[in-house]
């Protein structure tokens, strides 16, 4: 399996994410897209540098979509996490286990890329109520070879739930293709593994209270 982290505009937040995975699974293999809204000398060098200390493969690309606000609890979010799904499936083709993830994922026990690493399946996904559907955005582990067929996904403006429902489980579903729920990731229920946050400072209060090493951007 390896690790695909997304960022744009929060690289606080993408540093310690990836610091939790790197502290925990020392030979995982990370990676890691920086988005830029004009250009790629919007990331500072020594914010680059400090990527690579941890061993992350970074990967470079223009974002499509900016409309001014984050997107959440907004239909605007079927653009930005089908953008972020789709570039990161384009870089993965022909891998098998692709566990793919926005800014704010990190992990204090390790028991979520657990279960992935010892679990075969196509697409692994937590759950996210909405209306009738539920699943989480923000992680998706993916056969991203046999998914190959259902990729890209459809960018436009929805609910991104309603979405992936349709364009994501319901197609992996008609071909038969093998689904698994993370468990540490019900909602807002991380089973311990991480919290539900936007904050930094709650990433941080968590990572020393689990004794997870880190450092923070210069």
């Amino acid at each position: 399996m390896i690790v695909f982290y997304k960022n744009y505009n929060r690289l606080e937040r993408t540093y310690l994410s990836i610091q939790s995975v790197r502290y925990l699974f020392p030979e995982i293999e990370i990676h890691c897209l920086l988005l830029y809204k004009n250009d790629i000398n919007e990331y500072k060098k020594e914010h680059i540098k400090q990527l690579q200390e941890c061993n992350v493969i970074l990967h470079f690309d223009k974002k499509k979509y900016d409309f001014g606000s984050s997107g959440a609890g907004s239909s605007i979010n079927g653009y930005y996490f089908t953008e972020m799904l789709n570039k990161i499936h384009s870089l993965t083709k022909e891998k098998t286990k692709v566990l793919m993830m926005d800014e704010d994922n990190f992990f204090t026990t390790g028991e979520t890329l657990k279960f992935l690493i010892n679990n075969e399946f196509d697409l692994a996904y937590g759950e996210w109520p909405h209306n009738i559907y539920s699943i989480n955005a923000s992680i998706l582990c993916i056969n991203c070879n046999k998914l190959q067929n259902i990729f890209p996904l459809p960018e436009r403006q929805e609910f991104i739930e309603d979405l992936l429902s349709k364009e994501l489980i319901d197609k992996c579903k008609k071909n038969n293709y093998v689904l698994k729920k993370i468990p540490t990731r019900n909602y807002i229920d991380y089973g311990g593994d991480g919290i539900f946050t936007n904050n930094i400072t709650d990433m941080i209060n968590e990572l020393e209270k689990f004794n997870i090493k880190y450092k923070l951007l210069s």
